[in-house]
């Protein structure tokens, strides 16, 4: 079954190819494998809905069984902040550093036992079955730490401890953190759920 996962991030396809491919092997093609520039606007107020947009929009223009992800870092002392702006925050001229950097500021006050916070990824899947929409929910919870630690990672992985560990994301090996992430559990719970339809 060939599937498109709607997205250019290197980082995030080759998670998908990796999970995807350790189950079931899938032809998983991406934006730029069909030469698609467009761009969707964004303008869901819950990781749901952004990609459920994102998911219909390149269906349609595909016309393959479209996978689309929505996910961000939510941090309770920051009512939920950066959420479903994660991959903006602070606007979009600011870089990944310059976000990391923006977080860590305004956290900078904050004990560590109010430091909370989670990784979210919501998948949304359309054209795998008439009229159906797939959704999915991976949480993975921790906390911020005080200081950007560890180079194996993108986003906001340098500042992320997952539950009780005291080093970050970006401090462990591709593997683990694919073993233990958010998205890990989204597509887990995807699969299964094509399953249960007889998609696969």
């Amino acid at each position: 079954m060939k599937i498109l996962v709607a997205t250019t991030n290197k980082g995030k396809v080759k998670e998908f190819q990796d999970i995807f491919n350790s189950k079931f092997f899938f032809e998983i093609v991406t934006l730029n494998d069909l030469k698609i520039s467009s761009d969707v606007e964004e303008t869901g107020s819950t990781f749901e809905r952004n990609a459920e947009i994102k998911a219909k929009y390149y269906n349609k223009i595909s016309s393959l069984p479209t996978i689309s992800e929505d996910s961000g870092l939510v941090i309770e002392s920051l009512n939920g902040e950066p959420g479903v702006y994660s991959a903006r925050y602070g606007g979009a001229s600011l870089n990944d550093d310059e976000r990391l950097d923006l977080v860590l500021r305004k956290m900078h006050k904050i004990p560590k036992n109010k430091r909370s916070a989670k990784f979210v990824s919501v998948i949304c899947g359309v054209g795998f079955m008439k009229n159906k929409l797939f959704f999915s929910r991976g949480e993975l919870r921790g906390y911020i730490s005080f200081e950007r630690k560890g180079k194996n990672g993108f986003g906001y992985d340098p500042i992320f401890c997952a539950n009780k560990d005291n080093h970050t994301l970006a401090s462990k090996t591709t593997e683990y953190k694919n073993s233990i992430s958010h998205r890990r559990k989204s597509i887990e719970i995807f699969l299964s759920k094509l399953i249960k339809d007889k998609i696969i």
